[in-house]
């Protein structure tokens, strides 16, 4: 499911009065499970195509920084891979590519698949053989290499086993230690780039309403993280769990229907755009974004607030997903260890100098019961530190035995039960648990609600509104 980017790697402590670090538009993304189909009913009288209402100041709140809807289809710059080398290869044998340096006045050359590229401290060498004959291009840039596919564009460019939409770029990057390493980054038109969104965060079963819903917040989604990134790096989203899981362009019929469908659509909220996250589960119990994502004043609309369901029922996860609840043991031992070493590596001596044994209780939760931070003390009458609740789900992950996602907390939606040698951690859900939860979502489509009852439901008081159509072309991204 869609998760995030500004970094907020979650991991911030908490005394007294709660305080995190905030990251604009940070989404701490859960592993997404594929998903689903849905039953349309966006018709284009239940969508807004009025100029959005101008966002009025929120008494009180610091200033609200998402961004207004675009007038015509952005460009979006997804960042597939960080190849550690200074040498990559790109395209099928005999496709035909054509390579250039952005920004230079070097000539362009096209060429034949596959194509090597290899960055020096002068420039890049380019070789390519077909037929067997075989040609080398030089081009004398320390910067960016692009490379097009010349010919149909339906089909991608090949990169290690998976096919590529868009213009591929090359960013050299220096590591820490001064070597050179390669940023894969895919420049494409923003409905170009969500059916492989779609396919991959859904299970292809699933309901036209489920799809539906899902392509309307992955783009609400995108178009927040791309106005944050625009000018401050290379790239706007990753394509996984640092932000939404991305095919590299390859979808069903099924996925591009959905977008198809909704088009140019996103939710909006006092006419600014709802950045909007989404989990596989919540659990039958939300989080709010301000408190699984980050405080910063984007998460503190009422969208983004965890609502509890009516009388009485829960969310339809609860009995549809295989995540509904769940029970994992952790050894106290390396539990502890592992907190003592977060302690270390954050120095922060109130944490690496708790005496064992530790206790881990729920301090606070949320309006659904959902806990929100942990209280957690040492022996020998140390104050007490309040840790955030994806902070301590972390600590136990690095403590779980074995690297299956079984075997480790799927959310931070959980009670602890401490014997003298273990942890036994009950939970719900899969994921952060903030807006969409997409099971819930394919329970409501199975019964017959649409991607709009869908989205009123997990994002209260948000509007689906109509920003651009498919008439208008993709706006070119600027260089950042």
């Amino acid at each position: 499911m869609a998760q995030a980017s500004i970094q907020d790697d979650g991991l911030s402590i908490r005394v007294g009065r709660i305080s995190r670090r905030s990251a604009l538009f940070a989404l701490a993304a859960p592993a997404l499970i594929p998903s689903a189909c849905s039953r349309s009913e966006v018709g284009k009288k239940e969508v807004a195509t009025a100029a959005p209402v101008a966002a009025s100041p929120m008494k009180g709140l610091p200033r609200d920084l998402r961004p207004f809807p675009p007038t015509t289809e952005p460009m979006v710059r997804i960042k597939v891979a960080d190849v550690r080398r200074s040498e990559v290869e790109f395209g099928a044998v005999g496709q035909q590519l054509w390579i250039t340096a952005p920004g230079t006045d070097v000539p362009g050359r096209a060429c034949r698949g596959p194509v090597r590229l290899r960055h020096t401290k002068t420039g890049w060498s380019v070789r390519w053989s077909s037929g067997g004959r075989g040609g080398t291009a030089i081009f004398k840039t320390t910067g960016s290499i692009a490379i097009a596919k010349i010919g149909r564009k339906e089909s991608g460019i090949e990169f290690e086993g998976r096919s590529l939409l868009g213009t591929i770029y090359v960013e050299p990057i220096r590591d820490t230690q001064g070597r050179t390493e390669l940023d894969v980054v895919c420049h494409l038109p923003m409905e170009l780039y969500l059916p492989g969104v779609v396919q991959k965060e859904l299970y292809p079963g699933w309901r036209p309403a489920t799809f539906e819903a899902q392509a309307i917040a992955a783009r609400s989604f995108a178009v927040c993280e791309r106005a944050f990134w625009i000018r401050r790096r290379h790239y706007d989203l990753v394509a996984g769990q640092a932000s939404q899981a991305w095919t590299g362009g390859d979808a069903s019929l099924r996925a591009r229907s959905a977008v198809r469908a909704t088009t140019g659509q996103l939710l909006v909220w006092r006419g600014q755009v709802v950045p909007a996250y989404y989990s596989a589960s919540c659990g039958g119990q939300p989080a709010n974004a301000e408190d699984a994502i980050s405080e910063n004043p984007v998460n503190s609309i009422p969208p983004l607030r965890a609502v509890a369901m009516s009388n009485g029922s829960v969310c339809g996860c609860v009995t549809s997903s295989p995540h509904g609840d769940w029970t994992i043991t952790v050894p106290r031992g390396a539990f502890e260890t592992a907190v003592l070493e977060f302690g270390r590596r954050k120095g922060d001596r109130r944490i690496s100098e708790l005496r064992r044994p530790l206790r881990l209780d729920v301090h606070h939760r949320n309006q659904t019961g959902r806990p929100v931070d942990f209280e957690l003390a040492g022996a020998g009458g140390a104050a007490p530190v309040l840790m955030s609740a994806e902070s301590v789900r972390r600590i136990l992950a690095t403590a779980s035995a074995g690297e299956a996602w079984n075997t480790r907390p799927r959310s931070a939606c959980f009670e602890v039960e401490a014997t003298s040698g273990s942890l036994k951690i009950k939970g719900r859900g899969f994921g952060h648990g903030v807006g969409v939860c997409q099971y819930g979502a394919e329970e409501m489509a199975s019964k017959g609600a649409s991607s709009l009852e869908i989205l009123e439901r997990y994002y209260p008081g948000a509007k689906v509104y109509q920003a651009w159509s498919t008439a208008q072309p993709a706006r070119a991204t600027p260089r950042a």
